[in-house]
């Protein structure tokens, strides 16, 4: 209690006097981030008065190359940001360095602020890039299987369902499972199915389809480590422990088939993506969708708490963190408002905050060990098991190129105009290791 005591002095020493010039701050973040930074940029308000936070939604599309032309420019036109887990090493050049920040006012630093309390994997991916800490952990995004639970738990339809396959109606725990499932709740292979098709994918030709395909190769990728060597965080699941394309491989061959496998029991699959996915469980559509946490109020709203079932990935999950930084081109005036603003952000007060008001997913452990998180939201449980588990996409600068080759290739592939060979697979590995400047 002391300890937050003097720190409160301290800041109100730094920033009572700054009612004649009010500190303003722009944040710019994706919209599924803006709720909730709102809410916390109210609350910051009411402690710190003298600081005005303005809290502005861009798209995706928008916003990263938004970041970049910015940091080229050194323009300072926002003093905090959002940046997704996968573009780590593209906008670290112009990420404020948060452990050198500390280091050069340490007065700023709140002592109640519990960096161990992280999640030891989200503290990294979400924080550090070549040796400099350049975010704050926020928004510990991973995709998890959301299914019509009352379908599932119904007597008849899994009398229905035994009759014809022969065992229990459950939940999938692989692919392989999914697909007698998705079969199952397609009204074009069973015409007693309730929804008009079994599962909702998103495999459309833009950046969704470079992570729904780590989805089915995750899973390969984790369960052949002597193959294919432990998981560098920063190159994440697509590349050997050496950094080579390890979807260069039976594996990754697989991964595409079973992706494949299910096309039949989805709507629109290479023209679907986010938006239209999370529609079609949210009217009834499907029976399963491979989500991210985000949409969670949205489909309980539309059908009910008791309709909406909450899963682990068959296989694995895939992580989706952002994070909050400072914008390193701005006044050192604005650096300190700003280093207020995501400590506030990102403490326990404002995870568990934006947890239970937004649905927004944790970062910190203490959340997920909360009985009030864990009263209100049935997710905590598939949440605590999914972040142990889960993988990853690469974090590197050169990412958006592969991402961007691997997509046409993966598009063509599922479109059928590409064959779905070791050959074509090796042929996009050579052009990644193009970019990556290798032989």
């Amino acid at each position: 209690m002391f300890k937050r005591l003097l720190f409160a002095l301290l800041v109100l020493g730094l920033f009572g006097g700054l009612a004649a010039g009010q500190v303003s701050l722009r944040v710019v973040c994706s919209p599924d981030n803006a709720d909730a930074l709102k809410w916390i940029a109210s609350e910051f308000m009411k402690q710190h008065p003298d600081v005005r936070v303005t809290v502005e939604s861009i798209s995706w599309e928008t916003l990263y190359p938004l970041e970049l032309a910015d940091f080229a420019g050194q323009v300072g036109g926002f003093d905090i940001f959002t940046w997704d887990v996968m573009t780590a090493g593209a906008v670290a050049q112009g990420c404020l360095d948060l452990a050198e920040f500390r280091k050069q006012h340490p007065e700023l630093v709140d002592p109640n602020w519990n960096p161990e309390d992280f999640i030891p994997m989200v503290r990294y991916i979400s924080g550090y890039w070549a040796g400099k800490e350049i975010g704050a952990p926020f928004y510990n995004n991973t995709m998890l299987l959301y299914y019509r639970k009352d379908l599932f738990e119904d007597p008849a339809i899994q009398a229905q369902f035994k009759s014809m396959f022969g065992k229990e109606l459950t939940v999938p725990t692989s692919w392989a499972e999914a697909v007698d499932v998705a079969k199952f709740f397609t009204k074009k292979y069973n015409p007693k199915s309730p929804t008009e098709y079994g599962i909702a994918l998103m495999f459309p030709r833009t950046h969704t389809l470079f992570y729904m395909y780590l989805l089915f190769f995750g899973p390969y990728r984790r369960s052949m480590l002597a193959k294919f060597g432990p998981v560098d965080l920063d190159w994440g699941d697509y590349f050997t422990a050496d950094h080579k394309p390890a979807f260069d491989s039976i594996e990754g061959l697989r991964a595409l088939q079973d992706m494949q496998a299910l096309m039949p029991y989805a709507p629109d699959p290479l023209g679907s993506d986010y938006g239209e996915t999370i529609e079609y469980f949210a009217r009834g559509l499907v029976a399963m969708c491979p989500q991210w946490t985000g949409p969670y109020l949205e489909f309980k709203q539309a059908l009910g708490e008791d309709k909406v079932g909450v899963a682990l990935m068959p296989g694995r999950s895939v992580s989706g963190n952002w994070a909050l930084a400072i914008n390193k081109f701005i006044s050192p005036e604005k650096q300190k408002a700003a280093f207020l603003f995501i400590q506030f952000a990102t403490s326990s007060y404002a995870d568990k905050g934006k947890f239970i008001r937004f649905a927004v997913a944790p970062t910190r452990q203490s959340t997920l060990s909360d009985p009030e998180a864990l009263a209100v939201d049935p997710r905590v449980p598939v949440l605590q098991e999914t972040y142990a588990t889960e993988t990853n996409r690469p974090r590197i600068p050169e990412e958006p190129k592969l991402e961007d080759l691997a997509v046409g290739y993966f598009s063509e592939i599922l479109l059928g105009t590409k064959p779905l060979t070791l050959e074509t697979l090796h042929e996009l590995a050579l052009k990644w290791l193009e970019v990556l400047g290798a032989k």
